[in-house]
């Protein structure tokens, strides 16, 4: 049935005359009607947006709240005498026909992947759900997906009901079947650590952001589901959160009054490795000692809770809590002060304090210069306006000033640490020097509110092209620095087929060593081509079988007819030596020894490490800076097979080699060498575009952010959109025709506009209809613009005033939502 029709009298006088299933705020509806009276229509929640005189032909344009909508035909008494109903319903898009559709889309897909969205625990019976089984992405990951799935309320239920005694919450949770023997190990004795019958939950002991983004998710989910009655189950527990922060002895910093940590990459949970580190028996990096980890301060620690300070009293307010409220006010303010009297060095936060004046860390960079990425989240964390833009400015600077090969300003840290954290990820990755595509959404966000709206909407044009190049996938990070391709590098390759003792045939004829002593015909290599050939872009010449009477490899071990020790005569100079090689020793053992004798008699000797310097030719996996698989084929007992590239860089090369010394493996096993040539540049390899790290779907959440709240402009003021900011900032996109819903499935909240520019005319035109009481509109005017001669909807008038944001121009003015409303801002 595509309506429902409810006649109350016999005849039929109202009809949908091109009926549809489910209507869409501002579509228009054609009804035909045959008995004169007044035609009503009221909305989702009984208010009525329309009354017109009946005619045979009526047009609505559907507005008001979802749900189902009553179409009424009244008499002249005042009497109902038909009447019908039609659905209406709304989902988030913002639609240009063109690139800003385009990317919407791709933001969308990569953020409500359903694999993402349906983790789920079981506890006391019952099923919670969450994006992100941890709370600090779980909640940023919120940003985003409150406008596409009802569910961000799960993880704040079952967080506050497993809420430790002291008020700590949880980092993360997951369920029984994925054992935690590491996180029970190493955090269980010191009271981070939780198993339960299904689940089992754990905190990382040196974080002090759980609590803030505990009530931040609370926060975000009371805003799109407008539940106060839910929101206030949630209040002493998110004030015991706080107060933990505040009151620990883990947590806060008696000489700063402020929150504290170990020394991190900003807000991570890793720290550094340096001689401050105390040693554990399990993960120094991971874990706290008590008396002897040193603590400092993290800004971004500190904005963060300063945040939900502020969001908590708002919820206090909001149920009558003022006393509650200003106690959180004040602790807010107090926070901000001594935060920004230690830490704000007049353009950006300093990244970390030490608490003890006598800690100087050696970390091989200059840390007063770095640029942290909390500082792209400060700025949508209530800090002023005049804070943000110097942290804006600062990150305009260093985009002008890019590392070779960047894709964009937005570090995770900037300039990276040399040294300290090289256990966790290495330099220009992740969290040290990577590129945070998950902040990059929060830059632009703060970009677009605070006078910067072209390099907000530049931000989102850079992230949807990097995330085509990623399969449609913003990266949650992306390498900090691709070097560029290397001048032409010279090759030299080496003949070794004088010393050749092995045949690459399981069984060869003659005198010749099968390889690797194998007893299987064509369980071997004899696949592999022989002669000059080209691996990865590397010269070698193997041994010839046919030349060399079926010599082709040189083989050394310590328990077999083979040698132990070889010599390749080289006399000349080397940057790199690439090795051709293979070996049946075991993962993780010594698979031979290389030395480089120099003429001056010096040497430099380095072991080969199967896993780390080569692989075995069986099932072969390696891909690093130093090896990777040269080549791979098939045998008749095996899938893959293959050989492995190496390189040894060398330390000394000014100084000329005279010979390379083999060694065999001191653990048994054959190593195998095919080839040797040598370079005079170092290896290159391209680094992936995309590092690795976190969540995906967290990066997709921030742009979504910045584009609904930026450049789509709709930002709630009020409970599930009763009250709604709209900035449409869509001159920054050169878009003059776009259609915008935005939705909240958690309370079916909803704002929908449609905004038509005409250059020609000199106006804007908007229409708009939602779910709630009002909009206090805030219109960008497009570059050049600074006077607006009028404001106008097709019956009157509408006050408004000229706003200055920065360099750029508004026109505020106020809507009613009580139906829908068409805007005609005419400028000069």
């Amino acid at each position: 049935m595509l309506f429902s029709h409810l006649s109350i009298f016999a005849g039929n006088y109202l009809a949908i005359k091109e009926p549809v299933l489910i209507s869409n705020p501002l579509d228009k509806i054609h009804f035909f009607c045959s008995k004169p009276g007044t035609v009503v229509v009221k909305d989702g929640i009984n208010r009525e947006y329309l009354r017109l005189k009946a005619k045979s032909d009526i047009y609505i344009t559907v507005a008001g709240s979802l749900g189902v909508h009553k179409v009424l035909l009244i008499n002249r008494k005042g009497t109902v005498i038909d009447s019908l109903v039609f659905q209406v319903k709304a989902t988030t898009d913002v639609d240009d026909g063109g690139r800003i559709a385009e990317m919407f889309n791709l933001i969308k897909d990569g953020l409500t992947d359903s694999s993402k969205e349906l983790q789920q625990v079981e506890w006391n019976g019952k099923i919670y759900r969450f994006f992100v089984p941890w709370m600090l992405d779980n909640n940023n990951t919120e940003k985003g997906m409150k406008y596409f799935s009802p569910k961000g309320g799960d993880m704040v239920d079952l967080f506050r009901q497993t809420q430790k005694d002291n008020g700590m919450i949880w980092s993360f949770v997951n369920p029984y079947k994925s054992a935690g023997d590491y996180y029970e190990t190493a955090y269980k004795p010191i009271n981070f650590f939780r198993r339960d019958s299904t689940v089992w939950f754990a905190r990382q002991p040196v974080e002090n952001h759980v609590e803030y983004n505990y009530v931040n998710l609370m926060y975000q989910y009371w805003k799109a589901s407008g539940n106060t009655a839910w929101m206030k189950t949630n209040l002493e527990s998110a004030k015991r959160a706080l107060d933990y922060s505040v009151t620990d002895s883990v947590r806060w910093s008696k000489r700063f009054k402020l929150l504290k940590r170990p020394y991190c990459i900003d807000s991570w949970d890793f720290q550094v490795d340096d001689k401050y580190t105390p040693t554990t028996l399990v993960s120094p990096t991971m874990v706290i000692v008590p008396g002897k980890t040193k603590y400092g301060v993290f800004f971004g620690d500190n904005t963060g809770y300063y945040d939900a300070c502020l969001q908590l009293a708002e919820m206090y307010d909001f149920v009558g809590q003022n006393n509650n409220a200003t106690i959180l006010r004040n602790r807010a303010a107090n926070i901000f002060k001594q935060l920004v009297s230690i830490a704000w060095n007049g353009k950006y936060f300093t990244h970390f304090i030490d608490e003890d004046t006598t800690v100087i860390r050696d970390l091989g960079v200059d840390e007063k210069s770095q640029i942290a990425q909390g500082n792209m989240y400060a700025i949508n964390r209530g800090i002023s306006h005049d804070m943000s833009v110097k942290i804006i400015e600062t990150y305009l600077k260093l985009k002008e000033n890019l590392p070779i090969g960047s894709p964009g300003e937005w570090y995770s840290i900037y300039p990276p640490f040399e040294k300290g954290f090289e256990s966790h990820n290495k330099k220009w990755q992740y969290m040290n020097g990577g590129v945070a595509g998950h902040a990059a959404g929060e830059l632009a966000r703060g970009a677009y509110e605070n006078g910067y709206e072209q390099y907000g909407t530049d931000i989102l044009v850079r992230l949807f092209e990097l995330a085509k190049k990623n399969g449609g996938q913003i990266g949650f990070s992306y390498t900090g620095s691709i070097p560029l391709l290397p001048a032409v590098c010279n090759y030299k390759q080496i003949d070794i087929s004088g010393i050749a003792n092995m045949s690459i045939d399981g069984e060869a004829s003659g005198n010749v060593f099968s390889w690797m002593n194998g007893k299987l015909a064509g369980n071997d290599l004899h696949e592999l081509p022989i002669g000059k050939q080209k691996f990865q872009e590397i010269p070698f010449n193997i041994p010839d079988r046919k030349k060399n009477q079926n010599k082709v490899a040189v083989a050394l071990s310590e328990d077999s007819v083979f040698p132990r020790k070889t010599e390749i005569l080289i006399n000349d100079t080397a940057v790199t030596v690439y090795l051709l090689n293979t070996t049946n020793g075991k993962n993780g053992g010594v698979a031979g020894i290389v030395t480089l004798l120099y003429t001056d008699k010096t040497h430099y000797s380095q072991a080969l490490i199967t896993g780390k310097e080569l692989t075995g030719w069986w099932l072969p996996e390696i891909n690093n800076e130093f090896a990777s698989v040269a080549w791979s084929g098939k045998n008749q007992y095996c899938a893959r097979i293959g050989v492995c590239r190496t390189a040894i860089i060398n330390p000394s090369p000014s100084k000329k080699i005279s010979k390379l010394i083999f060694q065999a493996s001191p653990d048994g096993g054959i190593y195998a060498l095919l080839g040797v040539t040598l370079a005079d540049k170092t290896p290159y390899r391209k680094p992936d575009l995309v590092s690795f790290g976190g969540p995906s779907n967290w990066a997709s959440a921030t742009s979504m952010a910045a584009l609904v709240e930026g450049l789509a402009g709709v930002k709630d003021d009020g409970l599930a959109f009763s009250t709604v900011k709209l900035s449409p900032r869509w001159p920054t996109s050169n878009t003059d025709s776009v259609n915008v819903t935005i939705h909240y499935p958690a309370s079916n909240g909803y704002i929908t506009y449609k905004y038509r520019h005409y250059p020609d005319r000199k106006n804007i035109k908007i229409t708009v209809t939602g779910s709630g009481e009002t909009v206090d509109a805030h219109l960008l005017l497009p570059a050049g613009v600074n006077k607006v001669s009028s404001v106008c909807s097709d019956i009157q008038d509408i006050p408004f005033e000229m706003i200055k944001n920065e360099k750029s121009n508004y026109v505020d003015f106020k809507l009613l939502l009580s139906a829908e409303q068409t805007v005609t801002v005419k400028y000069d």
